[in-house]
């Protein structure tokens, strides 16, 4: 369990004994508005009316600090069903298939010499700001940039470093919602890239087994667009 998903749930469990003490004690109160109202009724208001006075003073107090603790009690109740609520709607992220599946895309950025990436500027920096920290990362020679759009080429080890660090963010509750989305979209069309790469070390050969032709680069395009328009 995450640090912030601990906060919540550890916030839910003091607001609940909270409500329960709040019933205790407007339980007690009530009981003492009786008692006092008991006492109003049975004393004779001509020789008692400043004690009668007093307690009739006394029982409005009560009355308010009991509004007060149930509008208290209220409001917890809410907040407490707020956090369950938020707790209930978090997805629970499969550990195990997760984990396998980013050992397995660590196997196969070890093996890629390089692959071409293309995205916008702003998602470069994420990228390189996300993965720079990692032992592996390593920033590349020739970065190209066009129309707000950069290609450059990463690395095998660099991959490993950009897997490595997008894999942790996107499952850390606390990292804001926007980042770990984003940790997850670039994860993801890396994760697509290398899953088309042959882990087989196969080289083609042309015909007579003379000629080799060179496998073909992984790309990976981060850049979603509506479909062109085949009429235009």
């Amino acid at each position: 369990m995450g640090g912030a998903a601990q906060r919540t749930s550890e916030s839910a469990g003091v607001i609940s004994r909270r409500v329960d003490s709040l019933h205790t004690e407007i339980q007690t109160l009530r009981t003492d508005i009786e008692r006092l109202r008991a006492s109003v009724e049975a004393s004779h208001p001509a020789s008692e009316s400043c004690d009668g006075d007093r307690i009739h003073r006394e029982i409005a107090g009560l009355r308010a600090t009991v509004e007060s603790w149930r509008a208290d009690t209220s409001e917890a109740r809410v907040t407490a069903e707020a956090v369950q609520a938020q707790q209930q709607q978090e997805p629970a992220i499969p550990e195990q298939a997760s984990t396998g599946d980013f050992e397995e895309l660590l196997d196969r950025a070890a093996g890629v010499a390089y692959a071409e990436i293309s995205c916008h500027r702003d998602t470069w920096d994420f990228l390189v700001a996300q993965s720079s920290r990692g032992e592996h990362f390593r920033l590349p020679a020739a970065v190209r940039e066009e129309d707000c759009l950069i290609d450059a080429d990463l690395s095998g080890r660099t991959l490993i470093a950009v897997l490595d660090a997008l894999w942790h963010t996107q499952r850390d509750s606390d990292v804001p919602s926007g980042t770990r989305r984003l940790a997850a979209k670039v994860y993801g069309r890396v994760g697509d890239a290398l899953r088309e790469v042959e882990t087989d070390g196969s080289t083609e050969r042309g015909q007579g087994g003379s000629e080799r032709r060179q496998p073909g680069v992984t790309r990976i395009v981060i850049d979603d667009r509506p479909p062109a328009d085949e009429g235009g």
